[in-house]
């Protein structure tokens, strides 16, 4: 599949819709110059602060099964969640104000999370 787009003003350019879909495009391309040609390559990025299937895991491995599953997986991944948004905003503090974040405290609530 061939087609030729434009370059706007400020460099940018519209990746055609058929190529977006085909290769299952996200938001994120790697560029790079390859034997005098620019080159876009889709980057798959998972999200960082999901940590279901470890959470899924270690259910498993204790046992738990059915509805008991899902309501301690919502409670851990809750938990987790919870303590991830506080040390993100620990560090944001100490970015503003130059204290600094309580990592004993934050990995206290992530072993408590998992109590």
């Amino acid at each position: 599949m061939e087609k030729y787009v434009r370059i706007t003003g400020k460099r940018q350019v519209t990746i055609p819709k058929e190529f977006f879909d085909q290769l299952g495009m996200g938001n994120i391309l790697r560029a790079y110059i390859e034997r005098g040609r620019l080159v876009l390559e889709p980057v798959r990025v998972e999200d960082p602060m999901d940590f279901s299937q470890e959470i899924i895991n270690d259910l498993a491995d204790e046992g738990l099964t059915g509805e008991e599953l899902k309501r301690e997986f919502a409670r851990r991944r809750e938990g987790l969640l919870a303590a991830m948004k506080k040390l993100v905003a620990e560090a944001r503090k100490e970015a503003l104000d130059g204290s600094e974040p309580d990592g004993d405290a934050f990995m206290e609530e992530l072993i408590k999370g998992d109590e």
